[in-house]
C-alpha cells in the first residue's frame, strides 16, 4: 500500500510540473509569485526608452526603462534596473536606493502590465506609452 501511494505522489508531481511548464509563446506569466518566468527579448526591447504613464485613473509614477539600464521615475528621478535571471523580473533601486522587483505580465509596442514586490504582487498596474 505504501508503494502505490508513493506512486501516487510521484505520477501527481510530474503531472504538476508538466503543466507549469513553458508554453511556447516565448512571452511571460509565471503566475505573479515573484519568481521568474520567461520573456523574449523582442518583448524586452519594446520596454526600452519610452516613457510609461499609469492607466490608473488616479494616477501614478510615470516610468521609463533606459536601455543603458537607468530607470527615470516622475521624468527626473533616477535609479537602476538589471533583469533577474533574464527573465520577466526586474530588479530596480530607485533614487532613494530603495530595493524592489516587478513582474511584467504582458509587453506590447504601447502598453505593458506589471506587479510589483512593493504590495507583495497583489495588484496589477497598466501602463500605456502616452499620456
Amino acid at each position: 500500500m505504501r508503494k502505490f501511494a508513493l506512486y501516487l505522489v510521484v505520477l501527481s508531481g510530474l503531472a504538476f510540473m508538466s503543466s507549469c511548464g513553458d508554453d511556447g509563446t516565448g512571452d511571460i506569466n509565471n503566475g505573479g509569485d515573484g519568481t521568474t518566468g520567461s520573456l523574449s527579448k523582442a518583448k524586452k526591447d519594446m520596454l526600452y526608452d519610452k516613457v510609461w504613464y499609469s492607466t490608473n485613473p488616479t494616477g501614478g509614477i510615470d516610468h521609463e526603462f533606459l536601455s543603458d539600464g537607468t530607470l527615470r521615475q516622475a521624468k527626473s528621478l533616477d535609479g537602476r534596473w538589471t533583469w533577474q535571471n533574464n527573465g520577466d523580473t526586474m530588479n530596480l533601486v530607485d533614487h532613494m536606493n530603495n530595493r524592489y522587483d516587478y513582474v511584467f505580465i504582458s509587453i506590447g509596442a504601447n502598453a505593458m502590465s506589471l506587479k510589483t514586490s512593493v504590495d507583495g504582487y497583489q495588484s496589477t498596474h497598466g501602463y500605456k506609452d502616452t499620456e
